[in-house]
């Protein structure tokens, strides 16, 4: 045999290449690696035999030291059974060295299996104890939506227990020479190869699975984005302070998370106590420095009286002012604001309506206003109305950030009263109500009812204050429960419980949600795209569909929440309008996480209004009719395994079987975690939604050698070639006429090449 010198680092083979021949050991350490676990090989080991019965390597192989190879045999030798019988000392070395890579990967499960049990106990108890906290200091318990799906311990199964205890035995038998030389003689190592390999890639797909849900219970911990238990329970420390009788055991909880993610990523640990410790310290001096500056501070004494100043500024009712007032004043004293109490309950309801009436009012005023002062600006585009309700600090931050907070219209973000503003001056239409009637619709419909006088309804349709007022009643008091994510115990007034970090922290810049959008869209490129028809040239009659980009309108509502509200795909009837979208102002939930969802709405919406009656119509191809076929008759599919199925099915429970919502939870999975090439969907899900909602060129491109994306891809590829040479014999058509190329004919070549 010859021998070939490796020095420590090489690369020897890698992952997914075909075995050409096996390689013998001879000295030195080579380790297997499949991305997930890694095996050390030694001297009397082989490289390529852990896939003999494949042709293809499983494992990335590479030396951790200077070695020496040689060259063994061919994969065809294993299957001859004279191979075996020729020479019992090569029997004795395949059969150690298969046995070596089992009983090693065994061992590896066996941990993983426990390390899953620990970590997905500490996970669930760690989130159990942040709510029953986040209640005790009465703050709102922010949602995690991971923890809906928090993966339950692994254990090692029956036959993978029997299994180990059986390929350990073989390993005792065949050790000694003398015990195995009547085994090898007795001609059962080939059939004892091929069943050793098979549970080989068994235990190998255990072991990635067990793998994965250890890193799930890691990434709950603390993640990449910071919004896991670590960081919620940061916030809730800061606001406990040092001297609450709550803060050592949170802090205690925050340590336990910190030693188990330090027993894997310590660096990942390490960095997230530091980016704690600094953030406490700062927001302690932050304090510090608001108690000892609050005597005369000049913007404090600007906010005393605030809810006085608002009514006082639009000549609110007298009698709808006292009854305001008195609520606030109970709401104060109530000392769990999220009570389902009847007496807590009516109180809420009180502000409710007067808080709205009295949003109105000063909507009305601020539009025939010409200096407006900051606390009305507070008032309408954040819901402010208390200094004590919500905090002075958070009071005197937003003063100061209320100065000069805006939207950006040539983005399409809105604040709240900027875009009722736009509805009073004509420049945006109302937006439909709950039962999807436009404002001229609703108008109708009151006339044939009787409870509008036909002769008035012209006059109504064009009147503006009465779009705001049905823009008002509808949209702004249905999206502000929806974006707060306390439908039970709203409270429209911005208090000081609604946030967990602070105005400053909390606030969305208008910037921060455009980037937002920005990121996804540099994953699902054709997001905001549409069709629409277009004439490339009359005289020639070339008219085709083509693809648009129509980008969303995005209206900041004035609360604290954790949700965001996708109210509406187009406006009007026009399919090339602006959606509408909102989100909360003071934004208390990983702002990335809502936006998705809400896009994730938005791809399902779109595509029901453009499919029309056929939105589920799996005969006319489209996102919604696939989901929907997928998801009514996966339980007839072979392509989806069992274990798959059973995935499916608890995810219809939790989602009441609706549909619409288990797609935007795939739809999540697929922009954060496919578009990075981590498998987060099974094989149906991924193909439905690579070719329905493809990634952009660069996420194409560097997942194409991905073995589970190389089907979809190629598929997509044949797909875009296609409409590619469509247009390219159109453009030399026109060419060759002398006819001009029009600019959405470039426009969809670009389109495709994204």
């Amino acid at each position: 045999m010859d021998t070939k010198p490796v020095k420590k680092g090489e690369l020897l083979v890698k992952k997914d290449s075909p075995i050409e021949n096996l390689w013998y050991i001879a000295d030195g350490t080579i380790v297997m690696d499949s991305g997930i676990s890694k095996i050390t090989l030694k001297k009397g080991d082989f490289i390529g035999l852990a896939d003999f019965d494949t042709g293809i390597h499983s494992y990335t192989y590479y030396a951790t030291s200077d070695s020496q190879i040689m060259s063994f045999s061919t994969l065809e030798n294993l299957y001859n059974t004279a191979f075996y019988s020729a020479k019992s000392e090569n029997c004795r070395a395949l059969v150690l060295a298969l046995n070596h890579m089992l009983r090693d990967s065994y061992s590896q499960l066996a941990t993983l299996c426990e390390a899953s049990e620990k970590l997905s106990v500490l996970v669930k108890y760690t989130y159990s104890k942040y709510c029953e906290y986040t209640r005790e200091l009465h703050a709102s318990v922010e949602s995690m939506d991971a923890m809906e799906d928090a993966p339950d311990a692994i254990a090692m199964t029956v036959n993978q227990k029997m299994l180990y205890m059986m390929h350990k035995g073989a390993y005792n038998m065949l050790a000694v020479k003398e015990s195995s030389a009547g085994l090898i003689s007795g001609g059962i190592v080939p059939g004892y190869m091929l069943h050793a390999v098979s549970d080989l890639h068994e235990v190998s797909r255990a072991i990635d699975y067990v793998h994965g849900v250890v890193d799930e219970c890691l990434d709950l911990m603390m993640s990449e984005s910071e919004d896991d238990l670590y960081g919620r329970l940061g916030d809730i420390a800061i606001r406990a302070t040092a001297d609450h009788p709550l803060y050592p055991d949170i802090t205690g909880l925050m340590n336990g998370l910190n030693e188990a993610v330090s027993a894997y990523t310590p660096d990942v640990a390490e960095t997230r106590r530091l980016i704690y410790e600094r953030r406490a310290s700062s927001i302690s001096v932050d304090r510090n420095g608001d108690d000892e500056s609050s005597a005369d501070n000049s913007v404090a004494s600007k906010l005393v009286g605030s809810l006085n100043t608002i009514i006082e500024f639009c000549n609110y009712p007298a009698e709808n002012a006292t009854k305001l007032k008195e609520a606030v004043a109970a709401f104060k004293k109530v000392s769990d604001p999220f009570s389902s109490d009847d007496e807590v309950r009516r109180i809420r309801q009180v502000i409710e309506e007067n808080f709205y009436t009295l949003y109105v009012c000063v909507l009305e005023a601020r539009l025939q206003a010409v200096d407006v002062p900051v606390i009305i600006k507070m008032f309408l585009d954040f819901g402010y109305l208390d200094e004590e309700l919500c905090g002075i600090r958070n009071a005197c931050a937003l003063y100061d950030i209320c100065r000069t907070y805006c939207g950006d219209k040539k983005k399409g973000v809105y604040t709240a009263s900027e875009w009722l503003t736009a509805v009073f001056t004509n420049e945006k239409n109302p937006s439909i109500n709950e039962f999807e009637q436009s404002f001229e619709e609703y108008v109708k419909e009151q006339v044939t009812n009787g409870r509008i006088p036909s002769a008035k309804a012209g006059a109504i349709i064009k009147d503006r204050a009465q779009m705001v007022m049905f823009e008002m009643q509808n949209m702004f008091r249905r999206t502000s429960k929806i974006c707060s994510g306390q439908i039970l115990a709203f409270m429209p007034i911005l208090c000081d419980y609604q946030m967990m970090r602070g105005v400053k922290d909390d606030l969305i810049d208008p910037h921060i949600i455009t980037e937002a959008i920005e990121r996804i869209k540099a994953i699902d490129y054709s997001l905001f795209y549409r069709e629409t028809m277009v004439v490339f040239s009359e005289k020639e009659n070339l008219h085709d569909v083509v693809h648009v980009e129509v980008l969303p309108d995005i209206i900041l509502m004035p609360v604290a929440g954790t949700r965001g509200a996708m109210w509406q795909e187009i406006s009007g009837r026009d399919r090339t309008t602006p959606a509408r979208m909102m989100f909360p102002v003071i934004c208390v939930e990983n702002l990335e996480k809502i936006v998705i969802k809400v896009l994730g709405e938005f791809r399902w919406e779109m595509c029901k209004r453009m499919q029309g009656m056929r939105w589920n119509d799996v005969t006319d191809p489209s996102l919604t009719s696939l989901y929907c076929d997928y998801l009514q008759f996966y339980r007839k599919n072979s392509e989806v395994s069992a274990e798959q199925k059973e995935k499916i099915k608890i995810g219809l429970q939790r989602y009441k079987q609706n549909f619409k919502e288990y797609f935007v939870n795939d739809y999540s999975e697929y922009i954060r975690y496919e578009s990075s090439g981590s498998p987060h969907l099974n094989k149906i899900a991924r193909s439905i939604l690579y070719a329905q909602c493809p990634f952009a060129a660069p996420i194409r491109n560097k997942l194409a050698d991905n073995p589970i994306y190389s089907e979809v891809s190629e598929r997509y590829r044949v797909k875009v070639g296609q409409q590619l040479h469509k247009l390219d014999n159109v453009q030399k058509k026109l060419a060759s006429r002398g006819q001009p190329i029009p600019r959405e004919l470039k426009s969809e070549i670009d389109f495709y090449n994204m």
